[in-house]
């Protein structure tokens, strides 16, 4: 099953219909808009697409809402604190696009120096993919971001990267991080949970 984040909403396509939240049965792209439309115009919060071929149906999705490609991590220090950053008044784990020739490898390492301003991140292993789209002047797009595992053994306090509008940078116990996650993006959330307070 896709789980993709729409106007900070479950969006799932999936082999099978789910009882109790609205389902579609895919049949062309117009099912995709009607889906859409539903998360970012009604009260509705979940709606759910089927197909006994999903990865056909993914494909289409994709040509719909054209994908963008970024990748980030979750970064430990050698006190057991996790990096967090706050953006736009939201917590979020520091990520960015993808450059040309540049490989989500790099990319994740890259951005989470130049967002913290720490030098030094190691990367350790992948984790996870997640999806949440997003409505611009060209219309909607699909941001696909990578997620590594990663750790830092230096002793600099991170520094926001305020061109971005990150106004914080911060470690965080994992005591503390429940509170930030009162205040975040249900992607950011499902892989905190999954990877940090299990």
């Amino acid at each position: 099953m896709y789980k993709i984040s729409v106007n900070g909403k479950p969006f799932t396509i999936g082999k099978k219909r789910i009882k109790g939240i609205i389902s579609f049965p895919y049949s062309n792209k117009d099912t995709f808009k009607t889906a859409l439309d539903i998360l970012y115009n009604t009260p509705l919060d979940k709606v759910h697409v089927y197909s006994s071929d999903i990865k056909e149906v993914w494909k289409k999705f994709q040509k719909l809402v054209t994908p963008v490609y970024a990748a980030g991590g979750i970064v430990k220090n050698k006190d057991g604190k996790y990096l967090f950053i706050k953006r736009n008044g939201v917590w979020d784990l520091p990520k960015g696009h993808v450059e040309e020739k540049e490989t989500f490898e790099e990319t994740a390492v890259r951005e989470v120096e130049e967002e913290c301003s720490v030098q030094g991140i190691k990367l350790k292993k992948p984790l996870s993919t997640t999806y949440h789209v997003y409505l611009d002047e060209q219309g909607y797009r699909l941001k696909v971001v990578k997620w590594f595992k990663m750790g830092y053994s230096g002793d600099e306090n991170p520094q926001p990267q305020t061109e971005e509008n990150i106004e914080l940078a911060g470690w965080f116990s994992e005591d503390e991080i429940p509170e930030l996650m009162e205040n975040t993006y249900e992607n950011i959330r499902e892989l905190v949970f999954r990877y940090v307070l299990k």
